[in-house]
């Protein structure tokens, strides 16, 4: 049982209301629609590419792209392309250590 007048002493939420919200427009407004199938994998990248839109660092992560490219390109001598025939394998989540 939750202790509810402690919670609203502490300010907490107590109600779902705002995490319906913002999984409505976070994720269902650009991923539930009609006929969409996603691997995992997939769904969990556009939903972190949604969450830098969202939270207005799409500049920031843009650059930062570009840095890396650029880094990666000095170190291995290659010539820089964002656009590649043979695109990065998708990012795996990593294991947080014990």
């Amino acid at each position: 049982m939750m202790n509810y007048d402690e919670l609203i002493r502490r300010d907490l939420e107590i109600g779902t209301g705002a995490v319906e919200g913002a999984i409505k427009h976070i994720i269902q407004r650009r991923m539930d629609h009609g006929g969409m199938r996603w691997i995992k994998e997939r769904a969990e990248a556009v939903l972190q590419l949604r969450c830098i839109e969202v939270n207005g660092d799409w500049e920031a992560f843009v650059a930062r792209v570009h840095d890396n490219a650029r880094a990666r390109m000095i170190e291995h001598g290659e010539r820089f392309r964002l656009q590649q025939r043979h695109p990065d394998p998708l990012p795996h989540q990593r294991e947080e250590a014990a």
